[in-house]
């Protein structure tokens, strides 16, 4: 696929690179895509969510999880909904 830019969106995307971060401007515009279709999508977006309160937990020390901590997820996620 081929996608032309705007000379502006190509020295925006360039500098993104150099600023570090982005290996090439191909992956700040995947990273762009999927911000938007998180916003388009609020199934994408709680899916995001939910795979960003889960991951650390899966990576780290496993516990039993309980009723609490459920509900401490629960208040999370709504924060983050409102905030953004």
């Amino acid at each position: 696929m081929e996608v032309a830019v705007t000379k502006d969106l190509e020295q925006f995307l360039a500098r993104k690179v150099r600023e570090g971060g982005y290996s090439d401007a191909s992956e700040v515009i995947r990273e762009a895509l999927r911000d938007f279709r998180a916003r388009q999508d609020p199934a994408e977006r709680d899916s995001q969510e939910l795979a960003e309160l889960l991951l650390p937990a899966v990576r780290g020390r496993h516990q039993p999880v309980t009723g609490k901590d459920f509900q401490r997820l629960h208040r999370r996620a709504r924060r983050r909904a409102t905030a953004g």
